[in-house]
C-alpha cells in the first residue's frame, strides 16, 4: 500500500515511514559518492584547488575591506546593494522591492531558506512558487530538506507520487519523469506570469562587481529574466575576490556536491541587461529585469567570523558532510536545527539563532565526533572539534571537565548504535504491517 501523504495514527507506521525516508537518503547519497568516486580522476589538481580554496576562505570571511570593494564595484555595474543585520530587515528589503506584486517566483537559495523567506511571503498572500523541482516537492509536502542541493533525497518516488496526486487532484504514478514533467509545467506556467524572481548565489566576485549562481536545472536563469525586477539575496560570508576564486568554488562545489565535474549552468550577473548598438547609446533592461537587487544578509555571520568559530563560515554549502556524517545516515534530516543540517548545521543554529541559552541537546550530542565529515569536506571544517569545544563551554552533566569528552563519545555512540538497530527492526515492522494491510485488502 503506498503512502499517499495522508496522516497515519499508528505510531509503528509513522515509524516505519521514517525509516523510508531514511533509506531514501542513503541510496541518493550513494548515489552521489559513486559518481565522486567514477569522476575524480578527472579532477587531477583536485587536493591543490582544495588548499587554494581553504586560503581563499580564511582571506575573505570577516574581511571588510574586500565587502568594501565588492559592493562599490557592484554599485558601479548598476546592482543596488542592500546590507540586512537581521532576518526582519531582509525581509522587509525583498518587501519593499516586490511593492504591488502578487506572484513571486524563486530559484534555489539557502539563504532565503534560512529565514523561511517564502514561507513569510505566503503569509503576507503572495503566490510564491518554488521553481526548483526538489524545492517544489518540498514546499508542496511541507517537508523539511534533507540536503543543501538535494533537498528531496529523503523523499522516495512513491511518496512524492502520492502527494504531487493530491496537489494537482489526478492519479500520478511513480515515474520520475512523469512526476518531473507535472512539476515542469506548473512551474513554467508561474514564471511566464511572474514579473519579479528571487535567487540566491554562490559567489560575489570583489574584483568585478559580478554575482555568480550555480544551477542543473535551468529554472535560475528564466528566473532571473522576469521582466521587471530581480532579487538576489545571499550571505556576507559569499564574497570572494575575483572571478577566478569564484570559479575554482564552482568547480569543487560541483564535485562534492554532485559528483559531476561541471553544474549545467554558471550564470555571472554584473547588472541589469544593456545596449549601446544605436549610435552608442547605452540603454539598460533591454532584456529581462529592469534592475537588480541584491540583499547581504548578516544575520550573526559577522559575529561568527570574529570570534573562535569563524570556520563555520569558511562552509561552501556543498554537503559533502552529510553524505559522510554516520549520525545523518541513521537520524536524516532530524539531525538539524531548522534548515541548517547535519553537524555544522547545528553549531552553527547555536551561533546565529539565539540558541546558546537554549541548546539543541539532542541534536548536539547525536554527532558521534567521528572526523569524516573533516577529512572529506572540501575546505577541511572541523565540525567535531567545533561540536567538542560547544559541549566543553556548555557542559553541566558531570562535575569533572576532563571527563565530559569521554562520556559525550560514549553517548552518542551508545545511542547512535541502538537508534540504527531501532531503524532496523522497524524495517522489519514495515514489511509485517505492509502484509498484514494486503491481506486486509
Amino acid at each position: 500500500m503506498a503512502y499517499t501523504g495522508v496522516f497515519v495514527k499508528n505510531p509503528l507506521r509513522k515509524a516505519a515511514q521514517d525509516k523510508k525516508k531514511i533509506t531514501a537518503i542513503r541510496r541518493s547519497f550513494a548515489t552521489v559518492r559513486g559518481r565522486q568516486v567514477d569522476n575524480a580522476w578527472r579532477i587531477p589538481d583536485l587536493e591543490d584547488r582544495k588548499s587554494r580554496l581553504r586560503m581563499v576562505r580564511e582571506y575573505s570571511i570577516g574581511n571588510k575591506e574586500l565587502m568594501e570593494v565588492a559592493i562599490d564595484n557592484l554599485k558601479a555595474n548598476g546592482i543596488e546593494v542592500s546590507l540586512a543585520q537581521t532576518r526582519d530587515e531582509a525581509i522587509s528589503f525583498v518587501l519593499e522591492q516586490i511593492g504591488d506584486d502578487k506572484v513571486i517566483v524563486k530559484a534555489k537559495s539557502n539563504v532565503t531558506k534560512e529565514i523561511e523567506l517564502a514561507k513569510e511571503l505566503e503569509h503576507r498572500g503572495l503566490d510564491t512558487i518554488e521553481t526548483d523541482i526538489g524545492d517544489r516537492v518540498i514546499q508542496i509536502m511541507k517537508e523539511s530538506p534533507s540536503h543543501y542541493t538535494g533537498p528531496a533525497s529523503h523523499l522516495s518516488k512513491e511518496s512524492i507520487a502520492g502527494a504531487l496526486s493530491a496537489h494537482f487532484e489526478k492519479g500520478l504514478s511513480p515515474d520520475p519523469l512523469a512526476l518531473t514533467k507535472v512539476i515542469r509545467d506548473e512551474v513554467a506556467e508561474k514564471i511566464a506570469s511572474a514579473n519579479i524572481g528571487i535567487i540566491g548565489a554562490n559567489a560575489i566576485a570583489a574584483e568585478e562587481g559580478a554575482i555568480v549562481l550555480l544551477h542543473n536545472e535551468g529554472n535560475a536563469t528564466q528566473v532571473a529574466m522576469r521582466p521587471g525586477k530581480l532579487i538576489i539575496m545571499t550571505g556576507i560570508d559569499k564574497v570572494y575576490p575575483n572571478l577566478e576564486e569564484a570559479i575554482n568554488l564552482a568547480k569543487l562545489q560541483t564535485f562534492y556536491a554532485t559528483g559531476v565535474i561541471i553544474t549545467s549552468f554558471i550564470n555571472i550577473i554584473s547588472g541589469p541587461s544593456k545596449t549601446a548598438d544605436i549610435e552608442k547609446q547605452l540603454v539598460k533592461g533591454v532584456h529581462g529585469p529592469q534592475s537588480v537587487h541584491l540583499i547581504l544578509l548578516d544575520n550573526g555571520r559577522s559575529k561568527i567570523a570574529q570570534g573562535d568559530f569563524r570556520e563555520l563560515l569558511y562552509c561552501i554549502g556543498c554537503g559533502e558532510c552529510l553524505l559522510e556524517c554516520p549520525a545523518y545516515y541513521v537520524y536524516g534530516n532530524k539531525f538539524a536545527v531548522g534548515h541548517q543540517l547535519g553537524g555544522r548545521g547545528v553549531v552553527y543554529s547555536c551561533m546565529t539563532q539565539g540558541q546558546m541559552q537554549h541548546l539543541p541537546t539532542r541534536e548536539l550530542y547525536s554527532c558521534v565526533t567521528c572526523g569524516r565529515c573533516k577529512k572529506k569536506c572540501p575546505v577541511g571544517i572541523d565540525t567535531p572539534g567545533l561540536i567538542s569545544e560547544l559541549r566543553r563551554q556548555y557542559a553541566t552533566l558531570l562535575r569533572e571537565p576532563h571527563l565530559q569528552d569521554a562520556y559525550r563519545f560514549t553517548e552518542s555512540h551508545l545511542k547512535l548504535v541502538f537508534s540504527g538497530a531501532r531503524l532496523e527492526v522497524l524495517a522489519v515492522m514495515a514489511a509485517a504491517l505492509a502484509l498484514d494491510e494486503d491481506d486486509k485488502q
